[in-house]
Formats: structure tokens, C-alpha cells, sequence
């Protein structure tokens, strides 16, 4: 199959360059030596050594500190004679600090997180609804960050899919071509002017009913319900009717929801609480695109009407419960802003521009290209795309037509899907990429493309004062979220949940635990971020946030409401740190039972930075012997008496035994079930013996060290978007002896990390 020129490319800048001049030497000594146990017939640690274009930067560092150390080759090996290994040790310690073995091409693709914010940063778009990459492939990548450039391949479909959202986001920002604000409307449509899904059965008179949890009750007329983007006041007249005993439950109000569909997305906007039987006024004043189709739908309504007397004799049926509206008005545009804010951002002007001038329309396009490229713009590609603009013209007969074909030519091209980096000293413009990229999951503002411009940014104080600017802004959540989700696995929670159908989980469903969960793990970042709090409050601390069903499901005193607090933690609980919540033990269990091997493996993986290797191929997986042991705690013991299992089980196991005083949804027990064994959470962790899960997380903040050190190097592999080579190990090493100055702090830490040279170069 013939490869297009474009993809071809991508390929060509992706790979690696090939092992020659100095270091030759290394492949045929990697082959007498190593390959005959991490080669194509042997693959002892999940390593291999047969090609050394495929060695990445980590591997590099593991195979000195194995050489320099004296544990590789082993000792029951054929050994090299003296003078060779340390030739070779010497030559191993050059190429894992060589940019040019050590890093994979200085291109990266766009992430999915990154694609979305740089499209809402580049067109003025507001992130209330419209999800610019909504029809984009998700990212997949096996292991670390979303930011590897390694696992951030593309494909022709996935440039298609490129070209198809650049498309449908300009026409979404430049959705008018009228020169003046478009003027107040206010459109009421009565019940004969309603369409309703879900009503199944009940003959309207002055409103419409939705029966069934499903569809909604819609404007008929809803191609021309929102003529142009804007903020809106949407207000129904609506009741709720016909309770049933259980529908809704007992003691719960009717609700309904406004929602709004728009370009294949559809969106909860407000909720409202609606009273039985009295028809009354709701109104929410929401942003929405134009051509959006806003629309009513019932909450607490049943899921299945058919179904709802299905317990009761043919004498004693019950009237459906339904959402009844009257009337839905909508009014607006509300509080116009003109030009509109997408139209300024995208022609960088405060009126609506002349495209039938030619410098006008010279200087837009050169203004978004260097927007878009995140760099200054040279007369060639400028002339390149100005001739594009001239052509789309001359076939669309449409200024603005052409220019959303041009733009989207330009968001579909390297230069805005892809950031550029060179060897060594990052340039200006480099530069602003790298840090917005890192804080703010976005491209370069204004501000940072003009210090790039003038070269200021290289300067160390107007650096400096870039980084406190960029952490304030709210948009530096972007790397909160984006790097706390996959550091602690948040975004797999959920995906392996505890059946609806089992009776000992129903509050997960009921209290809406699962995001609640989430929010307690991403409000303890949050804080621990911006408040500048100690790091080691990761392993162990006397506070969390919750809310009141999750202070209930932990059996802990809370006076609040839906809304997470902090809260302080009573002296001597299991809670407290990371390991004392329920999203950690809901990601390291699979639904259906604990699994102590991966939480032990989770602990010493994410917080420590020191996995064990991966189990040789031949290691038999952990079953009940005919000795009678059934806990896991015993059953993990029999597997451990296979010597192959025994030193990774030894510094694994403890940690995940401990962690079994949590069930599957993070509540505490000290019984697998009732009347059953007790669970025993007692063992070592690194010389250090513990008693229970407080005793663990103590155990762990003595070696704070490891995990600050390994906190770093995350940190500094999701901001590369890269594997660290030794060069990049030795700069951790100092920001990590110097972590204990600053008391641990993160944003001390963050800071040392951004004016180090672990940001500045490549």
C-alpha cells in the first residue's frame, strides 16, 4: 500500500538515527554478552537488546547502572574481559547522555486534552459547550502520559478527522457574516408548538407530558430556535405529574434538566426542581452555539413506564409519571458582545474586518498563521496560503467561505498539530511552547508569543515572571488535570465497576460515589498544588475533601452538603494520603474482588518510582493449593514459594496485603465478610514493620526521598513528553536534594523543575 507523502514524513522524523562512527562498538558487544538472555528467543525482564535503535532513554541508564554495578552480564555468564567493560561502560554512559540516542524525533503530536484547548485558545471558542475534538480518535497510549511522543502516531483517518473538526469548529466561530449585532428576540412555543419524546401515551390540552426517561420535549421549530451564538435566557412553564409510590422516590422532588445538542455533542446545562401538580416558571441563562437545539428532559421520571405496574393487580393500575410543560421561551441574544469574541480572537480586531481589502486580508492571515504555528511566519508560506485563500475565492464566490477553508487548511498542516523541538537549547518561540503546553495544556497567548518575539523570554527574570503568571491563570488546571488523572490512574476509575446488581454496592449508584471519588482525589491535588502544601501530603496527611456521601460511606463526621470541603481527619484513621481513598482502591480492584498484587504493585510503580519487573513468562498464576489456603494473604505466601516469584512478591505483597482493609469501593472492613478471617495487615516495607494502613503510609513518608524523586521524574516526563536520559537523571537528582529546603513544597519543586534546564532544552 503506497504511503502518502504526509504520512511518509511523520515516519521518517519519528525514527531513530542509526548507531554509528564512536559508537559502533556497542551492537556486537551487546550481542556476545546480553542478547542470548534479551534477545528475540529470550526476554528475561520484558527487556530486549537485539536492536539498538530500539533502546530508549531509560533502558540506556538501566543498562550502565547494570554494567557499572557488576550485575550484568551475570556472574554465571561468560564475562567480558576487564578492559572491554570498562570501555564499554564509559561508551553505555555517552549514549545515555546523547540527545541523539537518548530522545525520539523533536516532533509531537497535539494530545486529544491538547488539541481541544489549543482549538478553544486559537478561535475564541467558549469551553460552555462545544467540544472542538469531540470526533477526534482517542489517544492511545499503553503506559505513562497522554504527552508521550513515542505513542502519538497518526494515521490518514486520523488526519481526516483533523480536517473534519477544524472545519466544523470555524464554522462554529465565524457563524455570521452580518456587519451589525443582531437584534433581541423573544419566542414563546406553546404546547401545539412542542414535539416530545418519550410521552407514550395521555392526550395533551394545554401541555405536553414526557413519560419516559428518554428523548425530551423540544421546540417544533428548532432549525431556527438559536440564530446566532450567544448567551440566552431559556424559561419553562412545567410541573410534574402523576407521582407514583417509588417514581419519584419517596421524599424525592420531581427534577428536569435543560439540555442542548450541538454538532453530535449533547450537554446538561441547569437542573431544576419542579413541584407536583403546580405548573410554575424555571429559567437558566445559558451559552449556546448557533444552530444548537435546546430541549427539556425529566430526571426523576421512569426509565421504564411500560413496566411501572407490573407488582400490582389489573385493579389497582397507577397513572404514568411524567415531566408536563406548558410553555418553553426563548430569549436572546442577551448582552451581545460585537464584533463576538470568536471574531476577535480569529482576525485579532475590535470590528468586524474588511475582507474585501487586500492588505486586511494579508494581514488576518498572517496573524493566524503565526498564531497557529506558534512562530513567526516566513513570506513563503505566507505567499503559499494567501494563493490557497485567492483560489477557495474564486470557487466560493464567499470571502468568509475561503477564509474558513484556508484556516482549515492550516489546522490540518504540521506545523499546529505538531510542536517542534530542537536539540539542545530551546529557541524563544520553542520555549513559549513548551511552557504553555506544560501549564496550561495550550498554546502560547499573546503575551508569551510577543516575549518570544522580541527574545525576552530567555531572559532568566522575565522568565521567571512568565512562570508565576501562567500558574495563577486558571487555565493552569490544564495541568492539574491532565497530569494528576494519569499519575493516579483517575481516568480508569470507572471502568471496571461493582455490579448494579449486587445488593452490597448499590449505595456506589445510589450516592453517586464514583465522581465523588474522583473530586475527592482531584481536590486534594488541587490543593496541595496551589496552596503550595508538601508533597509528602501525597503519602500521608491529617485532612482530605469530601462531601456528605462520601463522608458517610467513610464513617466520618461532616456537617456539609453536595459540595467537596476539606475536612480535617480524626488522629489514628485508616484515612488520610492517597491510600486512604476510595478512588485508589476502586482503580486497583476489578469490580469484583481486591487485587493485592496490583495495589502493592500501584504503590511501588506510582508513588515510589521502583517497580518490580514484570513476571517471566512462566510463572503460574496464583491458585488454592490442596493445603487449605484461602485468603489472599495465604495464597500470595504458596506463590511466593516458587524462588522465581519470591524477591518481587517480597517488597510487592506487603503494601497490597495492607490495602486489603479496603473493599472494592473503598469502604473499610476488617474481615474479607462477616464471620470470616480476619485480614492481616501487618509487614515490612524496606526494614521498616507496620501494623495496619497508618503504619503503612508512616513507612512510606520515611522514604520520602524515593517518592520525591520519583514524583520529579513524572512530572518532568509529562512536561518532555519524553523518557529521561541520564543527562536529564542528573538534574533531577539535584532538584530532589533540594527538595528538603523547601520543605517539599510543590510549587518550590514545580519552580526549581520550569527554570532548570530539564525545561529549557529538549
Amino acid at each position: 500500500m503506497k504511503t502518502s507523502p504526509f504520512i511518509g514524513l511523520l515516519l521518517a522524523l519519528s525514527s531513530f538515527p542509526a548507531v554509528q562512527g564512536q559508537y559502533q562498538p556497542i551492537a556486537p558487544f551487546l550481542e556476545k554478552y546480553c542478547v542470548e538472555c534479551h534477545g528475540p528467543d529470550e526476554v528475561k525482564g520484558g527487556v530486549r537488546l537485539d536492536n539498538v535503535r530500539e533502546i530508549d532513554a531509560q533502558l540506556w541508564v538501566d543498562i550502565y547502572d547494570q554494567l557499572d554495578e557488576g550485575e550484568m552480564p551475570p556472574k554465571k555468564a561468560t564475562q567480558p574481559p576487564e578492559g572491554l567493560l570498562k570501555k564499554m561502560i564509559a561508551l553505555v554512559d555517552t549514549i545515555s547522555r546523547d540527545e541523539q540516542f537518548t530522545m525520539a524525533s523533536g516532533y509531537r503530536r497535539l494530545n486529544k486534552r491538547e488539541y481541544r484547548n489549543t482549538v478553544r485558545d486559537l478561535l475564541g471558542l467558549s469551553g460552555e459547550f462545544y467540544d472542538p475534538a469531540a470526533a477526534i480518535f482517542d489517544d492511545e497510549v499503553e503506559k505513562g502520559f497522554d504527552t508521550n511522543s513515542e505513542s502519538l502516531s497518526i494515521s490518514n483517518d486520523l488526519l481526516l478527522e483533523y480536517l473534519r473538526s477544524s472545519t466544523i469548529s470555524l464554522k462554529t466561530a465565524l457563524f455570521t457574516d452580518a456587519t451589525e449585532e443582531p437584534p433581541l428576540k423573544k419566542t414563546t412555543f406553546h404546547s401545539k408548538q412542542l414535539t416530545v419524546q418519550g410521552q407514550l401515551s395521555g392526550k395533551p390540552y394545554d401541555y405536553v407530558i414526557q413519560r419516559q426517561r428518554k428523548g425530551g420535549i423540544f421546540p417544533a421549530k428548532y432549525d431556527s430556535v438559536i440564530p446566532t451564538t450567544g448567551k440566552y435566557r431559556i424559561t419553562a412553564v412545567a410541573a410534574g405529574l402523576n407521582r407514583h409510590p417509588s417514581i419519584p422516590a419517596k421524599g424525592t422532588p420531581f427534577r428536569m434538566s435543560l439540555q442542548a445538542s450541538f454538532a453530535g455533542t449533547t450537554k446538561v446545562l441547569e437542573e431544576f426542581e419542579i413541584q407536583d401538580d403546580t405548573f410554575s416558571a424555571h429559567e437558566a441563562v445559558v451559552w449556546l452555539e448557533k444552530g444548537a437545539l435546546p430541549f427539556f428532559q425529566g430526571v426523576t421520571i421512569s426509565p421504564k413506564p411500560r413496566n411501572i405496574n407490573r407488582r400490582r393487580g389489573e385493579n389497582d393500575k397507577l397513572p404514568i409519571p411524567g415531566l408536563a410543560i406548558k410553555t418553553i421561551t426563548i430569549e436572546g441574544p442577551l448582552d451581545v458582545e460585537w464584533p463576538p469574541r470568536t471574531y476577535k480572537t480569529i482576525y485579532q480586531t475590535e470590528e468586524m474586518p474588511d475582507l474585501t481589502d487586500e492588505a486586511t486580508r494579508k494581514l488576518v492571515l498572517r496573524n493566524f498563521i503565526s498564531r497557529a504555528f506558534r512562530r513567526q511566519v516566513d513570506h513563503l508560506e505566507l505567499g503559499r496560503y494567501n494563493e490557497f485563500l485567492e483560489a477557495k475565492y474564486k470557487e466560493k464566490k464567499n470571502w468568509q467561505e475561503a477564509f474558513i477553508r484556508t484556516f482549515s487548511a492550516i489546522m490540518a498542516s504540521t506545523d499546529f498539530l505538531y510542536i517542534k523541538e530542537d536539540i539542545g537549547e530551546l529557541e524563544p518561540f520553542q520555549l513559549a511552547s513548551r511552557l504553555s503546553y506544560f501549564i496550561w495544556a495550550s498554546m502560547p497567548d499573546l503575551e508569551l508569543l510577543r516575549l518570544a518575539n522580541s527574545g525576552d523570554l530567555l531572559d532568566p527574570d522575565v522568565f521567571r515572571g512568565q512562570l508565576v503568571r501562567m500558574i495563577k491563570d486558571p487555565k493552569s488546571k490544564g495541568f492539574a488535570e491532565g497530569f494528576a488523572m494519569q499519575w493516579l490512574s483517575l481516568d480508569e476509575l470507572g471502568t471496571m465497576r461493582p455490579s448494579e446488581d449486587d445488593k452490597q454496592y448499590k449505595t456506589y449508584y445510589r450516592n453517586q460515589l464514583e465522581s465523588a471519588m474522583r473530586d475527592e482525589t482531584m481536590s486534594f491535588f488541587l490543593h496541595i498544588l496551589f496552596e503550595n502544601q508538601p508533597i509528602t501530603d501525597f503519602l500521608d496527611s491529617d485532612y482530605t475533601f469530601l462531601n456528605k456521601a462520601l463522608a458517610d460511606h467513610y464513617g466520618i463526621p461532616f456537617q456539609g452538603g453536595e459540595e467537596m470541603e476539606r475536612v480535617q481527619i480524626p488522629a489514628g484513621s485508616v484515612r488520610g494520603g492517597l491510600l486512604g481513598q476510595a478512588s485508589i482502591h476502586a482503580i486497583t480492584s476489578n469490580g469484583v474482588e481486591t487485587l493485592p498484587v496490583t495495589r502493592g504493585h500501584w504503590v511501588l510503580d506510582e508513588l515510589m518510582g521502583t517497580p518490580p519487573p514484570p513476571p517471566p513468562e512462566e510463572v503460574p498464576a496464583i491458585v488454592p493449593d490442596q493445603t487449605g489456603a484461602t485468603t489472599p494473604r495465604e495464597l500470595l505466601q504458596v506463590h511466593r514459594e516458587d524462588p522465581t516469584c519470591f524477591a518481587c512478591h517480597k517488597v510487592m505483597d506487603p503494601a497490597g496485603l495492607a490495602l486489603e482493609s479496603f473493599d472494592i469501593i473503598g469502604r473499610y472492613r476488617d474481615r474479607y465478610r462477616k464471620g470470616g478471617p480476619r485480614i492481616d495487615t501487618t509487614g515490612n516495607y524496606q526494614g521498616i514493620e507496620f501494623s495496619d494502613v497508618p503504619g503503612l503510609r508512616k513507612a512510606l513518608l520515611e522514604d520520602k526521598d524515593t517518592f520525591t524523586y520519583n514524583f520529579i521524574v513524572k512530572l518532568v516526563e509529562y512536561g518532555k513528553g519524553r523518557k529521561l536520559n541520564r543527562k536529564d537523571h542528573e538534574t533531577v537528582k539535584l532538584i530532589a536534594n533540594k527538595a528538603e529546603i523547601y520543605d517539599y513544597q510543590f510549587l518550590y519543586i514545580l519552580g526549581e523543575i520550569l527554570m532548570s534546564d530539564l525545561m529549557r532544552q529538549r
